[in-house]
């Protein structure tokens, strides 16, 4: 419900309401209503709203959203009829709900001071045109209100406007409507986004999270074609690419010509196409759905492979049930690909599609469900995870870049947690490493520890971090709310001896064959022994 609070208006208006009652039980949606004037301003507009009307009376504050249409003048010039025949339509925007076994009022405001007058009957009085026919009764339960600023309603119980409202009469017993995705927009890279190595064509793109895999196009401008950057044109780097090899932070691909040195390069305004990798979408679209009717919502996605997966990219399989706003897991990636690649893939044209299928009751053509797509969104999530190897391994991938975890500060794996530092105040010689944790095959949990010894003022920062083997075999499991107790030991005399720190801190990485099926931990706990 919209509010209207307009002083203005609360000093030099009078609204005119009439009330009227929606009599189908299940509601109806209404089009427009048509009036009958027998005055008009030549100068001034005049403007309906259509509002609830609690206990018999209008709202004085409250109008429905979507129910204002306000006529100018000039649309208002031939609206007056002596004999009260010509109707004057307020056309809503869209189709409007109202609730069945309801009473409703629409309301007529103007600044313009009896300028504007309506048709009405009084019931006693003779009809129109005659001298010998009365009115005698009411056709519609309602009555027309007379207003004081509008701050309140004075029923004229035996009058009434002369009116019609229409409904809409929906003619389908079920519909369909479709979502596609839009293409995804450019990203403006950072500065110096170029690397190579003297003698090689070879070219190094920093870009996070961009989506693309092997063989996949990527377009690339923002340069000056014929400015050398490192020893190539722009025009050599500009334009669609292909990608000859990715990792979460960056791609590769081939220029037309060798760079001079090893230095990074492109200054600032380079930009690339990107896409959208997804493990997980929610679909939240804004609906109304009347008891009666139905709404079921179905979606097709493009897959895509994880960085240290072997999934085929470029496929559609079956469309999937959504629930509206309600998380949906992938088994695999999917991603919302450039246009350039949605061309490359045979049988694409859009990537991502959204169906939502509309049903009403059968027999009843009053009322439909609504999406309002002003309110209508696909939220995508994708896991920043892969599976490092220093070389070739089956199941793993090897990055652009590789960094063993045990670096103090540049591990090149995406997924990892790491604790603040913790200092004791009492040395310790052992720590036990305590979480659930849930896993699926092909993906790993690897715990990393790193301290300082007690009395020294050594940095911890700088400290490489080591690997601390599991104290448990624990299982995979394909249920995704199961968590099995993990337990690793440094030092003390759980296991062998470690000399004494006062400071120490935790890493887990994270490793995932398949981004959809990522590791998780919960309840982390650390305990120091002396």
């Amino acid at each position: 419900m919209a509010r209207e609070v307009n002083h203005e208006f609360n000093k030099k208006i009078h609204p005119l309401a009439q009330t009227f009652f929606v009599s189908e039980p299940d509601g109806v949606f209404i089009t427009k209503i048509g009036l009958f004037f027998s005055e008009v301003s030549s100068t001034l507009p005049v403007t309906l709203d259509v509002r609830t009307a609690e206990k018999g009376n209008p709202s004085t504050l409250e109008y429905l959203p979507g129910s204002v249409v306000t006529k100018t003048a000039a649309q208002m010039s031939s609206a007056a009829s002596a004999a009260g025949t010509t109707e004057t339509e307020f056309v809503f925007d869209e189709p409007m709900f109202l609730n069945g076994g309801q009473q409703y009022a629409f309301c007529l405001r103007t600044a313009a001071k009896n300028k504007y007058k309506v048709w009405t009957s009084l019931v006693g009085d003779y009809k129109l045109g005659t001298t010998q026919e009365r009115v005698t009764r009411q056709i519609e339960p309602g009555a027309m209100f007379k207003s004081q600023a509008g701050l309140s309603y004075h029923a004229e119980v035996n009058a009434d406007i002369k009116f019609k409202i229409y409904r809409a009469s929906f003619t389908a017993s079920s519909g369909t409507a479709i979502f596609k995705d839009d293409v995804p927009p450019v990203q403006t890279l950072g500065t110096n986004p170029f690397a190579g190595a003297a003698g090689d064509a070879t070219i190094t793109m920093s870009m996070n999270n961009h989506g693309f895999v092997v063989n996949e196009k990527v377009n690339i401008q923002g340069l000056t074609a014929g400015s050398s950057y490192n020893g190539i044109l722009g025009s050599s780097i500009m334009g669609q690419r292909t990608v000859t090899g990715v990792d979460g932070n960056a791609l590769t691909f081939e220029a037309d010509s060798n760079c001079d040195s090893a230095i990074s390069f492109g200054g600032t305004g380079a930009t690339s196409t990107r896409q959208y990798k997804m493990d997980l979408v929610q679909l939240q679209a804004a609906e109304f759905v009347p008891t009666p009717c139905e709404t079921k919502y179905s979606g097709v996605f493009t897959t895509t492979t994880s960085l240290a997966g072997t999934e085929s990219p470029g496929a559609q399989p079956a469309a999937i049930e959504l629930d509206n706003y309600r998380d949906t897991l992938f088994d695999f990636p999917r991603v919302i690909l450039s246009d350039s690649n949605e061309a490359n893939y045979a049988g694409i044209t859009e990537s991502t599609k959204i169906t939502a299928t509309m049903s009403g009751l059968a027999g009843n053509n009053a009322l439909s469900p609504v999406i309002d797509m002003q309110r209508a969104q696909l939220i995508a999530i994708t896991n920043v995870v892969d599976r490092q190897a220093s070389g070739a391994t089956t199941g793993y991938n090897v990055p652009l870049n590789y960094v063993a975890e045990t670096d103090p500060k540049n591990g090149s794996s995406l997924a990892k947690h790491i604790t603040k530092p913790v200092k004791l105040e009492n040395g310790a010689t052992g720590l036990k490493i305590l979480f659930g944790g849930h896993r699926m095959d092909g993906s790993h949990i690897d715990v990393y520890f790193r301290s300082t010894l007690t009395g020294t003022d050594s940095d911890i920062q700088q400290k490489s971090f080591t690997a601390v083997p599991a104290d448990n075999d624990v299982p995979n499991d394909v249920n995704r709310s199961t968590f099995h107790d993990y337990r690793y030991t440094v030092g003390g005399t759980f296991a062998k001896d470690q000399r004494e720190f006062d400071q120490y801190q935790i890493k887990l990485v994270f490793g995932a064959q398949n981004s959809s099926n990522v590791p998780r931990i919960k309840d982390l706990r650390t305990i120091a022994v002396a």
